[in-house]
Order: structure tokens, then sequence, then C-alpha cells
């Protein structure tokens, strides 16, 4: 399980690495060579936007993980945009010319993703009839309809960040009719943390917006776009944490911390629930649930190991959750309860 997960995420790096040395050197380059060899710079940039870069992509990404070859149209119309916006004028038309080339394919996979829409459609509400999470419900869709891959899990991760992130203010809908739900951000003061941070992290993007718009207005904007969608990924991450509580209904038992990770097991497979101090650490292993990574004032163990999804990660069974809930004594009791 480690290697598998070890190794999607060595090439991610490996290709956010390339990306930011093609976007930034090129950039880079392009304000400290003479003119007279300025546009040659910026062909050659061009040609690594537009072929280096997806056939790195393809090679790096795509190939290794198994993903759709079709995800490169994407890749490529991403690498274009980013290259009509930094590059000289005289290199916009060439990049006017590669996007004819692709209008047809692209014409041609928009259709192919309006006709998956229905399915798509009637997948979801057919596993938010048996469980209302709309995050796992929508990956679960997507993988029924287009297929299992990363490249789904992704893009299904991405799509639920913006629906909390900006849709912050939307009513979860119950996921069960009636039982009980445990909220897991108060004990630890989430909330006045995050807002200090949030303060702290808008202050920083507009006085790196200003210092870089000294050296180029284009890269300016280019990372406060950036910086803001991270921006968003914060909200979304206090948005579900808030709406997303743990889950007690009958036997069955829902553990989840908001967007992070989530797992769904009965409470006749808990074996103890302790509540610690913030300071726990054991040689053996055990999911850190916590709103921080090192926090968690319950821990709980299984007589069977649990499936955890993570938005991102791959799932992972673990035997020893630990976690924040802000009623630990509520928590023995609903479950002690449902055990009677």
């Amino acid at each position: 399980m480690t290697v598998a997960l070890a190794k999607p995420t060595r090439n991610i790096i490996i290709i956010s690495t390339i990306a930011l040395l093609i976007f930034f050197g090129g950039m880079l380059m392009l304000h400290l060579v003479p003119i007279a060899v300025k546009d040659k710079i910026a062909d050659g940039l061009l040609a690594d936007f537009v072929i280096t870069f997806p056939a790195l992509y393809y090679f790096i990404i795509i190939r290794p993980l198994k993903i759709s070859p079709k995800k490169l149209m994407l890749v490529i119309s991403l690498c274009c945009g980013v290259a009509y916006l930094v590059l000289p004028q005289h290199q916009r038309d060439y990049i006017l010319q590669v996007r004819k080339l692709t209008a047809v394919a692209e014409l041609a996979f928009i259709i192919y993703a309006i006709t998956k829409f229905n399915k798509l459609n009637n997948a979801y509400k057919a596993h938010r009839a048996v469980f209302a999470d709309p995050i796992y419900n929508l990956r679960s869709a997507m993988a029924d309809v287009i297929g299992e891959s990363l490249g789904v899990k992704v893009v299904a991760s991405e799509l639920a960040v913006l629906r909390y992130g900006l849709l912050f203010w939307k009513k979860e809908k119950s996921a069960f009719v009636g039982g009980d739900t445990i909220s897991t951000h108060k004990e630890f003061g989430y909330v006045p943390l995050w807002c200090i941070f949030i303060f702290a992290m808008i202050v920083e993007i507009v006085a790196f917006h200003f210092l870089l718009r000294k050296w180029s207005n284009t890269a300016a904007v280019i990372v406060t776009v950036l910086s803001l969608y991270t921006l968003i990924l914060f909200i979304a991450d206090l948005s579900a944490i808030l709406k997303r509580k743990v889950l007690i209904n009958n036997d069955q038992l829902v553990l989840r911390t908001g967007l992070r990770w989530r797992t769904i097991t009965t409470i006749g497979n808990i074996n103890s629930v302790e509540k610690i101090g913030y300071d726990y650490h054991s040689t053996e292993s055990y999911l850190k649930g916590g709103i921080t990574k090192n926090s968690g004032n319950m821990l709980i163990k299984f007589k069977e190991p649990v499936l955890v999804d993570k938005l991102y990660g791959a799932s992972k069974e673990f035997s020893t959750i630990l976690m924040n809930v802000d009623d630990v004594e509520l928590f023995k009791k609903l479950t002690d309860q449902s055990h009677c």
C-alpha cells in the first residue's frame, strides 16, 4: 500500500517541479536576455509549453499511472493558455494556430462528456439514496461511469473543494434520518486559529502580489490566482469541518474530519475508546486524523481494521484512529447505548 501511494506522489512532485522550472525559469530568461535574442528565447519557451511539457506529462503521469490519454488534451489547452498570457505577441500567433488544430479534438471530447452526464447524474442519485455524502458519492459515480483511476479521484476531490469553498453557506443534507452527531472543532479552538491564519495569508498574498508586479504583471496575476485557490482550499476545509460531523445511527458509525478523511464502520467493531491528551505518541501504526497532524483527544481501537478514505491519498486500513471530538464522554455513552 505504501509503495502504491509513493509512486503517484513522487510523479506528481516531479511534474510539478518541471512546470515551475519551465514557467519561472522561462520568465526570468525573457527579462534578463538582450532584446536581440529575446525572440529566440520566446520561441524556445513556446516549444517547452506546448510540446516539451505535454510530452513529459504523458511519460511521467499518464503512462505510468495508467490515466486516460484524453486528459492530455486538457493539459495542452492549459499550457496554451499560460503561454498566451506570458509570451510576446509574435508567439501568440503561433499559439492561436495550435488551438485551431486542437479545437476539433476538444469539441469531440465535450460531446463525449455531455453524453456521459445523464449516466453520471443517475449514478450520483443512486449513491446519494444509500448515503448522503456529496464528496464520496460524486467520486463513486464518476468511477462507475468513467472508470476508477487517479485522475477521476483528483477531479472529484477538486470539485469537492470548490463546492465547500465557494458554496460554504450551503447547508449539508443529513446523511441519516435521525441519529446523533458530534462536532470535531470546538475543543481544539480551530475557528479562532483558522481566522488568524487566513488573515496572515491574505496580508501575504497582497504584499507578494505588489512585489511581483515590479518584475512582471503576468507573473503577479498567475501567482495571485494560485494563492487565491489556496485560500478557497482553506475556506473549504473550515466549511467541511463545521458541517461534516461524526455520525452515529443505530449500529452504524461514520468517523471523519472535514474533507480530509472518512471511514464507515459499525459500533460493534469498536474495541476501546480512550480520552487522551494532545501529546499522544505511539510506535504502532495509527491514523493521525486530528485537525492538525499531532492533535487529537480521542483514541479509538477497532476489533477489525477499518478502511480510511482520504481526499487525495489512497485508501488504507487502520486498526487505531486518533482524532478530535468535542465530547468524548458523549461519544462513549452513545456507542455504549448502541451495544445495549
